[in-house]
């Protein structure tokens, strides 16, 4: 294996490097440099009312966020601890659904609207797939997948209406 040896311009600044190293090490070391009181008193000064100024911002925005708030979630106005929610509904603007959940009457009222419509939409397709489960006889879940008997007569149903 052939050894690799450096240039000599290399070898020449590696010593270089070296001697001003040492002399660095051996330069005595510089007197401290004298503090100017003054100027730090007044920077202390206009820190500490920086300083102050935030704090009173804090508070002040501390206090604002204390008081109770008007806009909340549909179960905190529909419970009477907000006034509105974000859409601007109010307590005689909400119901509670069949699942137990806080929504807008004119919502709940077009849901139930949407599933006594007998020829199209949703209604007419869950009377379908009710109609064809107790044909088939299945209980529990059962995906209704396309292509299986089970979409099919769903499908079948569904376009008869």
């Amino acid at each position: 294996m052939a050894v690799r040896r450096r240039s000599a311009a290399k070898r020449v600044t590696r010593r270089r490097r070296a001697a001003r190293k040492s002399s660095r090490r051996a330069a005595a070391p510089k007197a401290p440099r004298r503090r100017r009181t003054v100027s730090r008193r007044r920077s202390r000064v206009s820190r500490k009312r920086r300083a102050t100024r935030r704090r009173a911002v804090v508070r002040r925005k501390a206090r604002k966020a204390k008081k109770p708030s008007v806009v909340g979630k549909a179960w905190q106005v529909f419970k009477g601890t907000r006034q509105r929610t974000a859409g601007g509904l109010t307590k005689k603007d909400l119901v509670k659904s069949k699942s137990g959940k806080i929504v807008s009457k004119k919502k709940a009222a077009l849901g139930k609207k949407r599933m006594k419509l007998g020829k199209s939409g949703i209604g007419a397709w869950v009377a379908a797939v009710k109609k064809a489960r107790a044909e088939l006889g299945l209980t529990g879940f059962v995906a209704c997948k396309k292509g299986t008997k089970f979409y099919k007569l769903v499908k079948s149903y569904y376009k008869a209406n």
